[in-house]
Order: C-alpha cells, then structure tokens, then sequence
C-alpha cells in the first residue's frame, strides 16, 4: 500500500492536518477508498501543569511515546467501482474538511489530546498493561 499526500492545512492553532491517500485495489476494479487525517502534537510540559504530579506525568508520557502523539481519523469507502474512485476521494475529503478542521483547529485541542492519551496510559499501567521505560 503506498501512501500520497493529498493536501497540508495549516489549522488556527497552528497544527498541521494532513491528509493521505490510502486507497487500494481490492479485486478485479473494486477499490478501498480510503483517506487518513493525521496531525502530530508536540508533548509539551505545560500541558501537565494542572495536575498535582505533572513534571512526573510528563516523563512519563514521553518515556510511553516520545516527544510527540499523532492524531489519525480515518475515512473509507468500501468496494468503490474504479471510475467512482475520484468521486469518493472528494466526498471523503469533503467529510474529512467539514468536520476535523474546527475540532482539530481549537486553541485547547493539543493540550487536551496529550491529557486524554496520559489519561489512558495511566488507565493501562493500573491495569497492569503497560509499565513506561525508566
């Protein structure tokens, strides 16, 4: 499967979403249509200063993921006719605009999604399921 980038927007906050074309052929001239949203989120530590173990929380994060998260959302058609195929990669794209451009775009997004992805990785070390480097 080959990867295209089909556009970069520069979003309020000042992230980046790119979308790619992930489509491939299925079988015979069936094709998945499929487009990924990605944007990649530095982790920085004054996202933590609300919480009470925040210089520890941030290690940990990055010991869990590095330096930076990425978002991805994905949109597919399925068993896409091959003349439909640029048809569906507008529409989806279309979807992708309408409604990932204001969510990813608020000034608060970035700070959130990293306390969101703590927040599970805690969730999955009280569980016992992943333990951060030391």
């Amino acid at each position: 499967m080959s990867e295209k980038l089909i556009e970069k927007i520069t979003l309020p906050n000042g992230l980046i979403l790119e979308i790619w074309d992930t489509s491939r052929l299925m079988a015979g001239d069936r094709w998945l249509v499929s487009l990924l949203a990605k944007v990649e989120i530095a982790v920085l530590p004054e996202y933590f200063s609300t919480l009470d173990d925040g210089e520890q929380a941030y290690q940990n994060l990055v010991a869990a993921h590095g330096n930076s998260l990425v978002f991805t959302q994905e949109k597919v058609g399925l068993f896409v006719d091959e003349k439909e195929t640029e048809d569906v990669l507008t529409r989806l794209c279309k979807r992708i605009k309408d409604n990932l451009i204001a969510y990813l775009g608020n000034p608060k997004f970035a700070s959130l999604y990293v306390l969101k992805k703590y927040g599970d990785l805690r969730g999955r070390q009280d569980w016992g399921t992943e333990t951060p480097e030391k």
